[in-house]
């Protein structure tokens, strides 16, 4: 799955998944429902016309169009992700509390393993 839009590591993913899928930045378009020149302005930060896309619905289509399943408990993230764009595309400034099983899942995400595969102890 790819990186949340407000991760750094979005860019480098998108570009690399569509590469390995033998894509063309077009090809990509069409299969995600954009416009054309939007895949160009997800992958090169340095555009003057950079953007990432909307989580709740480019985001899903970026990640179907590249073969990617979601997990079936991808919600709960996803609404932390739109929460954080909807202000005003900046991720909140202090930390927010998770729950375990959320965690896992950004875990799962980051590390690209199954939510399953994550054990997370605590002490303290």
């Amino acid at each position: 799955m790819l990186p949340f839009p407000s991760s750094p590591d979005f860019p480098a993913a998108l570009k690399a998944r569509r590469q390995l899928c033998g894509m063309s930045r077009a090809a990509l378009a069409r299969a995600a429902g954009i416009h054309m020149v939007m895949p160009r302005r997800y992958e090169e930060p340095e555009c003057g016309e950079f953007a990432r896309p909307r989580a709740d619905s480019t985001w899903l289509a970026l990640n179907k169009a590249l073969g990617y399943e979601l997990p079936g408990d991808i919600d709960e993230l996803l609404a932390l992700e739109v929460q954080a764009q909807d202000a005003d595309g900046a991720k909140p400034s202090a930390p927010t509390p998770l729950t375990l099983a959320q965690a896992k899942a950004g875990l799962a995400l980051t590390f690209g393993v199954d939510p399953s595969a994550i054990d997370i102890t605590i002490r303290g």
